[in-house]
C-alpha cells in the first residue's frame, strides 16, 4: 500500500526535443504544401498562356496563308474568263453579218486558194479553199486593207478550231494561221504581239476558217 501510494509519475520520461523535431516537420510539410499549390497555380497559368498564344498565332496566319494559297485559283479563273471572252466574241462574229474577201492556195500558189474572208466584230475571218494553206499575193493585198484596223490595235489573236481526233486538219489547219501571221508581220506588227491557237472542237468544226481578232 505504501508503494502503490508513492507512484507520483515520476518515472514516466517525455524528452523536450520529440516535441521539437515534431514542429519541425509539421512546419516543413506546411511549406511544403504551400509550395505544391503555388507550383501547380504556376503551371496553370503557364499553360493558359500557351493556349491563348496559340490561338491567335492561327489566325495572323490564316490571313495571310489563305491568300497566297488563293493565287493560283485566281490566275486560273483570269484565264478561263479570257477563254470565254474569246469564244463569245467569236460567237458574235459568226451571228454577225461579215464582209467576205477572196483568199488562198496550196503550195503551188494557184490563181485562188480563199474562198472568202469576212470582218466583223472588229475581227475578221479568212475561209480557204480546200487543201489550201497560202495567200497568193492578190489575196494578201486585199487581206493588208481589212488587217489595217488589227494591226492599228497593237495585237492580234489567230485562232483556227478543227475537228476532234484529225490530225491533217489540225496540221492545215496549222499552216493557215501561219500564211496569216506571217502577212501580219509583213504589215510590221511585232511576232510577240500576235498570238497563234489551233484547237480542238466538235467533229463539225471547219478547220478551213482562220479568225483573227484584236488581242
Amino acid at each position: 500500500m505504501a508503494i502503490g501510494s508513492n507512484n507520483d509519475g515520476s518515472d514516466i520520461f517525455w524528452p523536450g526535443y520529440v516535441d521539437a523535431v515534431t514542429n519541425l516537420v509539421l512546419n516543413l510539410l506546411f511549406l511544403l504544401t504551400i509550395m505544391t499549390v503555388a507550383v501547380f497555380i504556376f503551371a496553370m497559368e503557364l499553360g493558359r498562356k500557351n493556349v491563348s498564344a496559340t490561338e491567335t498565332r492561327p489566325e495572323s496566319q490564316a490571313s495571310t496563308e489563305p491568300a497566297k494559297s488563293a493565287e493560283p485559283e485566281v490566275e486560273a479563273l483570269r484565264e478561263q474568263v479570257k477563254e470565254l471572252r474569246r469564244e463569245i466574241q467569236m460567237a458574235n462574229e459568226l451571228l454577225t453579218p461579215q464582209k467576205v474577201l477572196p483568199a488562198t492556195s496550196v503550195l503551188a500558189r494557184p490563181e485562188k486558194s480563199v474562198d472568202r474572208s469576212s470582218a466583223s466584230g472588229g475581227g475578221l475571218v479568212v475561209r480557204y479553199m480546200d487543201d489550201a494553206v497560202t495567200l497568193t499575193a492578190t489575196e494578201a493585198d486585199k487581206l493588208r486593207v481589212s488587217l489595217a484596223s488589227i494591226v492599228a490595235s497593237g495585237g492580234a489573236h489567230i485562232d483556227v478550231l478543227v475537228p476532234t481526233g484529225f490530225s491533217e486538219a489540225r496540221r492545215l489547219g496549222f499552216y493557215r494561221a501561219m500564211a496569216v501571221r506571217n502577212l501580219l508581220i509583213e504589215m510590221n506588227l511585232p511576232p510577240g504581239k500576235i498570238d497563234v491557237s489551233v484547237r480542238e472542237g466538235k467533229a463539225s468544226a471547219d478547220a478551213s476558217q482562220v479568225r483573227v481578232m484584236p488581242r
